[in-house]
């Protein structure tokens, strides 16, 4: 039998050579992987065994994270395995171990290399309030905003704090000071993160995904409050369009406070959000589509008045300004030949 280390090596190595986003290894299939968006085995490659799998996870797990795993059933961390990162989940499925492992770029690519619209570098313009990047899993949202710090980090003196669970890109501080805190190693909760910040001179902070939906209301209170103040709040939420951010977010904060002080505050607050989805371009490859939602005076208006469903009518007639619906966005790709209609459906 090979190596468990070498053997997930050699397989990590293969994906990535593929140019694969994900590798998932379960009993009794052969590895699995992604690419540009399709599932399909790992060519070449033996049915994996329990005993295979308990051994590779030993390779790379620590005597703490062996506890954890033990003690919740479940782990998401991030790793440098085979000189590429990955992020990885251990789960359980019918009493056995199953891995995933996401493929963490090395290279931080610039907006106009991941495809965003010229409208997205305003962004790098504003010092306060509250940017959303949303989209569903593997729609690129940590890759845009780990865009967007970087090229703050490069071309502003900014103080950057970081709150992530786990940690995926690590940045080098440039012109910026960027501090990189870990949900459970660097502190105990998001919200304990929040806090922090609230009491620190701090000029911009980034929150990937909060799962968890009690945390994320309690959350979502202290983003309030940072983003009514002098700090740039960048926030990923999972979910495919401007309006469910929206209604997720005032869900949340209105638990807390009034429905219409809530609507007022986000209003007042709101820089704009982006929504992501990666779709197959014509030939190969992925290309990215989106949805950007501006906080102009009608969007002001409409959240205020909580005729949030109204804003897609909004966006449909503010093109000169940058706004576009997603499915005006697949639609131009499809008028310029990028991708075809069957592969949106």
């Amino acid at each position: 039998m090979e190596v468990p280390s070498i053997l997930l090596n050699r397989i990590l190595s293969e994906m990535t050579k593929k140019h694969g986003s994900d590798l998932h290894l379960a009993v009794g299939s052969p590895p699995m992987i992604r690419i540009d968006g399709d599932f399909a085995a790992l060519a070449g490659q033996e049915m994996i065994t329990s005993e295979i799998l308990n051994k590779i996870t030993e390779t790379f797990l620590n005597q703490e994270e062996v506890v954890e795993l033990k003690e919740n059933k479940s782990l998401v961390l991030v790793k440098d395995i085979a000189n590429f990162r990955f992020r990885i989940n251990i789960f359980y499925q019918r009493g056995l171990l199953s891995l995933s492992f996401h493929y963490v770029p090395s290279k931080i690519k610039n907006f106009q290399e991941l495809g965003l619209p010229e409208v997205c570098n305003n962004f790098l313009k504003v010092n306060s309030g509250l940017l959303v990047i949303a989209g569903a899993y593997n729609s690129g949202k940590t890759t845009t905003a780990v865009s967007l710090i970087e090229e703050i980090n490069k071309n502003k003196v900014k103080n950057i704090i970081t709150i992530e669970d786990p940690i995926e890109c690590l940045f080098v501080s440039k012109k910026s000071l960027i501090s990189q805190r870990q949900v459970g190693r660097d502190i105990k909760t998001v919200v304990d993160g929040l806090d922090y910040c609230l009491n620190e001179d701090v000029d911009m902070v980034y929150l990937n995904e909060i799962k968890d939906k009690e945390i994320f209301n309690r959350a979502m209170l202290k983003i309030f409050e940072l983003a009514s103040g002098n700090c740039l709040v960048v926030l990923e939420i999972n979910t495919d369009s401007s309006v469910r951010v929206l209604e997720k977010i005032l869900a949340g904060v209105s638990q807390k406070m009034t429905t219409e002080a809530a609507r007022y505050n986000l209003a007042d607050i709101l820089v704009g959000v982006v929504v992501q989805k990666l779709v197959k371009r014509r030939g190969g490859g992925l290309i990215l589509a989106n949805e950007i939602l501006l906080n102009n005076a009608a969007v002001k208006a409409l959240i205020r008045e909580g005729k949030i469903y109204q804003l897609e009518s909004i966006m449909q007639i503010s093109k000169k300004e940058g706004m576009v619906t997603l499915e005006k966005s697949l639609a131009n790709l499809m008028e310029s030949g990028e991708l075809r209609r069957e592969d949106i459906l």
